[in-house]
């Protein structure tokens, strides 16, 4: 988050492009300021997630076209400084871990990425939900969220000191495509997802987050979690913790195979140690 409330309100309704640091930056999305029309909230099982809900996604239409809209949780990236440990986290600063790890600024910072090498590399092939960028609610759109139960900031009570400190910044919301029906998990579509895990590796993307949930028709949709080049936290990775990252993706996905019946699982799941200091 910005420095105050006002900061945060000019930047997410007038920055042309996020985050503002150094690596890939997600454009805005070019029907930002249009009305939105709510129809259905359709991931109502979030807060079950493992990684403890990122967001709430809905069916809306923007200037009649369907889409996917996931409204983000407020979130306070200071909790990430743990894992670093006392010596590695005064490698990095205050911006550099919200920008990295805030799991808005990640998608921006995965999507923007994806983008780009596909269209370095001319790819045409489809592996990943589409994301047509970032916008801000309007204070109308706030209100249909309170209608729907949803609060933005219910991972902090109110005497929480980041909540007092930012309550009132705008509610962030990322733009995608929506997918309305699944597809049968045969061998076809098992490889081609498993093709897209290997494909954001090999170009910089640690997704940290493979599973069924994140999944929709075979393709990837959520990033919250992803770790992309350059990124705070892979880099100061200890001798002991870059192999185990890097395989991480892979191990995930081979356990969501086995968990889902088909016996996939060829790796060793191993366990990351706590802390960057360590080696």
């Amino acid at each position: 988050m910005g420095s105050t409330v006002e900061h945060n309100r000019h930047l997410l309704y007038s920055a042309s492009e996020l985050p503002q640091c150094e690596g890939p930056k997600l454009k805005a999305f070019p029907h930002r300021n249009s009305p939105v029309t709510w129809i259905e909230w359709i991931n109502q099982t979030t807060d079950a997630a493992p990684s403890g809900g990122q967001g709430y996604v809905f069916k809306v239409q923007i200037k009649s076209r369907t889409y996917a809209l996931k409204v983000f949780k407020f979130f306070y990236s200071s909790i990430n400084r743990m894992p670093l440990g006392p010596i590695r986290e005064k490698n990095v600063t205050d911006s550099e871990l919200e920008f990295h790890t805030d799991p808005f600024y990640a998608e921006c910072r995965a999507y923007a990425h994806i983008k780009a090498q596909k269209k370095k590399q001319g790819l045409k092939r489809k592996d990943i939900a589409d994301c047509y960028g970032f916008l801000a609610l309007k204070k109308e759109d706030e209100d249909v969220l309170t209608s729907y139960g949803v609060d933005p900031w219910s991972d902090y009570t109110a005497d929480h000191e980041y909540r007092k400190r930012f309550e009132g910044s705008p509610v962030r919301a990322l733009v995608k495509e929506y997918i309305a029906d699944d597809v049968d998990m045969d061998q076809k579509t098992r490889k081609r997802m498993l093709a897209s895990v290997k494909w954001m590796n090999r170009n910089n993307i640690l997704i940290n987050d493979v599973a069924e949930r994140n999944f929709k028709g075979g393709y990837l949709l959520d990033f919250g979690l992803a770790w992309t080049k350059p990124h705070c936290l892979w880099q100061n990775l200890s001798r002991a913790q870059l192999p185990i990252a890097l395989r991480a993706d892979i191990v995930m996905f081979e356990e969501m195979l086995d968990e889902l019946g088909f016996g996939w699982r060829r790796s060793t799941r191993l366990q990351l140690p706590q802390s960057s200091d360590e080696t």
